[in-house]
């Protein structure tokens, strides 16, 4: 088993990254199945919303130039207090994910047998100038929705096979059930199908027991997340991820997690330590397992930035009463 994990390991963690990157993104394209002969109404082939964006007085001081207002990621965060600097990043979200989604995936197929299928780029070179983040801070003005679109991919896609990921519909909630060793299969390019018991034998295990054997792995400490939280990623991987869905006014669907899918992951807490300056550090389990996936290689360069969003979400996680967090997808 160790060659197995050796072998090309490099490029097995970065097309292992993209690639549950990828699922994850079209564990938000479900559909609903009564199994029986019934079409489901969501059944079909979806795009991404457009990219489009405004100038938007955010402030009664401060107008921000092409401030995102559609992208293929949809993000709604309702907040107490006067600071409404949630509003400001959740549109660097929105930026984020209408910029890089579209580089990779170009359509998702529902199919009424409960398959979900992409079209998508296999090894994507995402293009996403870390400085141009830094550049919204200090100028006010996000760039033109004509230069990021100038980056989507619009050929060389590869059709993703049926047995990735499948959807069920339960009361409501749409959940979206991973096949695990088949997305290894895809990942490495090696017959995972083998490692099915050890897979649920692992999604089985206490989360002090998980820790420790993907801690091994990676070659990092995972001691500091809560076991609240590793359960709740077990249950996902194992028994399947529940999200909501509602069609918009404009149209446009959007798939989600709400704010309960989150708790865990961006509650802060104090370490019991003291930064520089005296003042005590916070962290979340979200932060701690990014930083986690960065030291051991799974997370690419171009998207490790990604982990200071993390720490500035968690710092308001306080004042949040709705976060919802997904795609915004057109028929």
């Amino acid at each position: 088993m160790g060659s197995y994990y050796l072998l090309n390991k490099k490029n097995m963690k970065k097309n292992l990254f993209y690639l549950f990157a990828l699922i994850c993104s079209m564990s938000l394209f479900t559909a609903c199945s009564d199994d029986d002969d019934e079409v489901s109404p969501w059944a079909g082939t979806y795009k991404m919303a457009d990219y489009t964006a405004t100038d938007y007085k955010w402030t009664e001081e401060e107008t921000m130039k092409n401030w995102p207002v559609t992208s293929a990621l949809y993000t709604d965060w309702q907040f107490t207090g006067d600071d409404n600097y949630p509003e400001f990043i959740s549109a660097l979200l929105r930026y984020l994910g209408g910029s890089i989604l579209p580089q990779a995936l170009n359509s998702i197929t529902l199919d009424k047998s409960g398959s979900i299928m992409a079209d998508y780029v296999a090894s994507p070179e995402i293009a996403l100038d870390p400085n141009s983040i830094m550049s919204i801070f200090f100028t006010g003005a996000f760039p033109t929705a004509s230069e990021i679109k100038a980056t989507f991919a619009t050929s060389g896609f590869t059709t993703s096979p049926k047995d990735l990921a499948y959807w069920s519909e339960r009361n409501g909630k749409f959940t979206v059930k991973l096949n695990i060793p088949a997305i290894l299969t895809a990942a490495t390019g090696a017959d995972a199908s083998g490692m099915a018991d050890i897979i649920d034998e692992v999604l089985s295990g206490n989360p002090a027991t998980v820790k420790a054997l993907l801690g091994g792995l990676l070659n990092v400490d995972l001691s500091g997340i809560q076991d609240a939280t590793i359960s709740q990623i077990l249950s996902w991987a194992k028994d399947g991820i529940p999200m909501n869905i509602k069609t918009a006014d404009n149209g446009h669907t959007y798939i989600y997690l709400d704010k309960s899918a989150f708790d865990n992951l961006f509650t802060l807490r104090d370490t019991g330590e003291t930064d520089d300056w005296g003042d005590p550090v916070s962290v979340n389990d979200l932060i701690l397992l990014w930083n986690a996936l960065v030291e051991g290689g799974i997370v690419p360069e171009e998207a490790q930035a990604a982990g200071m969003f993390i720490q500035m979400i968690g710092g308001y996680w306080s004042v949040t009463t709705s976060f919802n967090l997904g795609l915004d997808l057109v028929r």
